[in-house]
Parts: C-alpha cells; structure tokens; sequence
C-alpha cells in the first residue's frame, strides 16, 4: 500500500528511519514522475500511519509569527515635530516672556505642587540643536508608534511618557534639579515601541537603540539622563498596556483626538502662565 511519496530522497529516507524504528516493514521506491514513495504492507498501515502521524505532528516546521496589526502611516510624527519647532520659534521671538521660569521641570516646585511644570518642561529646550535632535526624534519614534496604535493613543501615550518621567524625576530629585526638553517623552515613545515588540526579535533592537541613546546623550554636559532613563520605563511599562489592544479604524476622528494632547499642552501653558 502507498503510505507516502515525497519529491526528495531525504524526506522519504526520514519517514523510513521512523518505520524502521516501529519494526514496521516498508519500501523505498522511485516513482515515474521522479519522487519517492513510501509503500508497506496492507496489514501494516494503519500502525505506519499512526507512526508517521505522530512524528509529522511533532516535527512540523512551526508556523511563522502573525504580523502586528497596525493602524498604518501617518504623519503623526512629523506634525508633533514641526509644533515643537514653531514652538520654540515663538520662544525665541518673545524673549521677554520668562519661558523657562515659568515652565522648566524644576523638581522642587513641581514636588510643591504646580504639577503643569512636568508637562511644559517637554516643550522648552536649550538652544537650537537642542530643539532640533527632538524634534527629529520625535518624527521617527511618535511616526512609529502611531503607525502601531495610531495617532490618538501614540500621541496621548507619549504625552504621559513624557509627564510621567519628569515626575519621577522631580519625585526622587525633591530639588536642586531643572530639566527642559522633549527628550523624555522622545525615549517614553521608544520604550513603548520595544514593549510592543516583545517576545519579537525587533524588541531587542528597540531596546539596543534605547541603551545606545542613553549612553550617548548621557556623555552632553546638559543631558538629562535620570528624565531620559524614567521617559523610556514609563513608555516600557504603558507599551505593556496597550499592546493587546487592537489598532483603531483610520478615521478623521484620530488627527483630531491626536492634537487634542497639544491642546492639553496648551493649557498647561495656560496655567503657568496664570
């Protein structure tokens, strides 16, 4: 009876190694049309084909990952990038305005009680290379995970990265500390994105660029790197929560809900300012 035909010799030769351990006699033989088949007694082939059944079963090839879902591109990022620019243009053409005083994350006064420092502190930045490293940052890792979550949850998740971080920060500091710039939220938005990935092997990529970033704004005289290190855990553990949640249906609503984190930005502003 024909039990199997395989088109290489090896295949065939496995199945037979396995018969042959069974003490199941069989054949090996060439078929007109090239392949090899596998052929036993009558008597023998149901025990042959609980045999190879069995073996298939746990020697087949697994299957591959299923792709993330994803919401798809965006221009998340790159909007986010281009108003922390504007932003820091509008600093400059105002210097009278005491910006910094106003909204740096100084810990001592965000441990005091104006909790709206830990948010205007992500708009703020030292000099022009300051705000342009961000802001660049900002374009390739917020564009990313938006293209995951989509826009609405990329840009709220990385506002709360980003406010979460300074806290932390200004919660262990208590004083004698003052931070400005994006960059917490910058490494929240990259600790997310490596949560989402896991138990892929792209997470550790994520995490490597992460360490790497660390290591490499951690040498700057002004880098804050305990904002930085805080900024990725939180994006780390809201990636966490997030990652079983399916991507949302693109619709106009997701722009709109998305700017609504620099609205909340805004009023932050407002309360500083008054």
């Amino acid at each position: 009876m024909l039990l199997r035909e395989d088109p290489l010799l090896d295949a065939a030769v496995d199945r037979s190694l396995v018969l042959e351990a069974m003490g199941i006699a069989h054949e090996v033989a060439p078929t007109p049309d090239g392949r090899w088949a596998l052929v036993v007694d009558d008597g023998d082939a149901a025990a042959a084909e609980a045999a190879l059944s069995a073996w298939e079963a746990e020697n087949a090839a697994p299957l591959p990952p299923a792709p993330a879902a994803e919401y798809g591109r965006t221009l998340t990022g790159a909007v986010a990038a281009l108003l922390l620019v504007a932003f820091a243009g509008a600093v400059r053409r105002w210097p009278a305005v005491p910006w910094d005083a106003l909204g740096s994350a100084d810990a001592a006064r965000i441990v005091g009680g104006e909790w709206w420092r830990t948010a205007t502190a992500l708009t703020l930045h030292a000099d022009a290379a300051h705000v342009a490293g961000n802001a660049a940052a900002l374009a390739v890792f917020l564009g990313a995970l938006a293209q995951r979550l989509g826009p609405a949850r990329a840009a709220w998740l990385t506002l709360a990265t980003g406010v979460a971080g300074n806290a932390a920060v200004a919660a262990v500091a208590r004083g004698g500390h003052v931070s400005v710039g994006a960059s917490t939220a910058v490494f929240g938005a990259l600790g997310a994105l490596s949560a989402l990935e896991v138990p892929r092997r792209r997470a550790w990529v994520t995490l490597g660029v992460g360490a790497a970033l660390l290591g490499l704004l951690g040498t700057s005289a002004r880098a804050d790197l305990l904002a930085h290190l805080f900024g990725f855990l939180a994006g780390v553990a809201e990636g966490f929560l997030v990652r079983r949640l399916p991507p949302p249906r693109r619709s106009p609503a997701q722009p709109v809900l998305a700017l609504a984190a620099a609205g909340a930005l805004a009023l932050a502003w407002v309360r500083a300012v008054h």
